[in-house]
Formats: structure tokens, sequence, C-alpha cells
């Protein structure tokens, strides 16, 4: 029992590890799209993910996002952006079985009010217009592109790590 409980962790652990090393790495190889009001963060299509794998996905892509965060324009501040991005994640874990776009677009409502909102404080941007480009860039990359990765990877046959440890 004590080993199988350690294989699990030791899963999680990696899986976390995994999400957050692939965030990070998607967000600093695309920098020029991945910050300010016209972007599309290629990494957050990997939010397609936290439904299938669950609180180590959402984990890994919190830590993904702060470390990512690290080299943004708009310095420290953005280091903050984990903590919206958390929440919205979390919101995605708890919608998983109701409806995935849901929690994808509500995460992306979340991101884009937070983002506009830094903008607007740290250069100064409009909000509201700046808050409309940062939707449609956030949406792109964590509906259309997120939803396809979760598409594709339930096609496979994965399946939530619960439903696996439950079978």
């Amino acid at each position: 029992m004590e080993k199988k409980r350690l294989r699990s962790l030791t899963k999680d652990l990696t899986l976390t590890v995994f999400c957050a090393a692939c965030y990070t790495a998607l967000v600093v190889s695309l920098h020029p799209v991945s910050f300010l009001h016209l972007q599309i963060r290629v990494a957050n299509a990997l939010i397609g993910l936290v439904p299938i794998f669950g609180m180590p996905a959402v984990y890994g892509l919190t830590l993904g996002v702060f470390l990512g965060n690290t080299v943004s324009p708009l310095g420290p501040i953005d280091l903050f952006s984990a903590v919206p991005s958390f929440i919205g994640l979390m919101i995605i874990h708890k919608l998983r079985k109701k409806s995935v776009l849901l929690g994808l677009s509500i995460y992306s409502l979340i991101i884009s009010l937070w983002v506009a909102l830094m903008l607007n404080k740290v250069l100064g941007q409009p909000y509201w217009i700046t808050f409309v480009y940062v939707l449609i860039g956030v949406f792109i990359a964590t509906v259309v592109l997120g939803y396809i990765l979760y598409q594709a990877l339930s096609r496979l046959g994965l399946q939530t790590i619960k439903e696996k440890r439950n079978k």
C-alpha cells in the first residue's frame, strides 16, 4: 500500500514539474507573443491539460505562469499573475465534468481582466480597449488551442488521474 501511494505521489510530482517546465519554456521561447496587449500566449494551450490531469496540472501551470512571468516586460508585478491564474485553473478543475469550454472561457475572462488592469496601471493603456485586445488573444490560446489539446488527448483515451486510480 505504501509503495502504491509513493508511486502515485511521484507521478503527480512528475506531472506537476512537466507542466511547469513546458509552460515556462513556451512563454520564454515565444516571448514576443507572450506579453502585453497583443498577446497570444501559446503556452495557455496547456491549460487544456487541467480537465485530464487534475490538480498536478493546476499546480504545475500555476508555477509555470510564475516562472514564465519572470521575463515579463511589466516587471515584478506580473509575478502576481500566478494568483488569478490559480483561481482560474481551479475553476476549470471544478467545472471539468460539467463543461470544459465554460471553464476555459471563465479562465480567459479572469486573466484578461487582470492583464488589462496591469497594463492600465503600469503602461497607462485604456482599460476596456486593452481588455478586448487581451481577451481575443487569451481566448484564442486558451479556449481554442486549449480545447483542441483537451479533445485530442481525450480521443487518445486519456482519463483523469483520479478516474485511472479508481479502476
